[in-house]
């Protein structure tokens, strides 16, 4: 799974960076990209998400295995 959202962050990455392109070289068709550059934000988002979701729940184990040894 966190092979999955490395690839989603990185084309999400590049999908946000063609919109950006496609909007400051003002090409034909440009709603079209900027649509492919939102899905791309939420790419980067979600797959933040997930990492920031997996590293909370690594520490939230951590403390119940030291609370356990008391």
């Amino acid at each position: 799974m966190k092979r999955i959202a490395m690839i989603a962050f990185i084309l999400g990455i590049l999908m946000a960076t063609l919109a950006y392109v496609a909007e400051v070289n003002d090409w034909n068709g440009l709603p079209e990209y900027l649509t492919v550059g939102f899905a791309g934000y939420v790419l980067i988002i979600s797959a933040t998400a997930y990492y920031l979701t997996t590293i909370l729940y690594e520490w939230s184990r951590e403390t119940e295995t030291w609370q356990g040894e008391l």
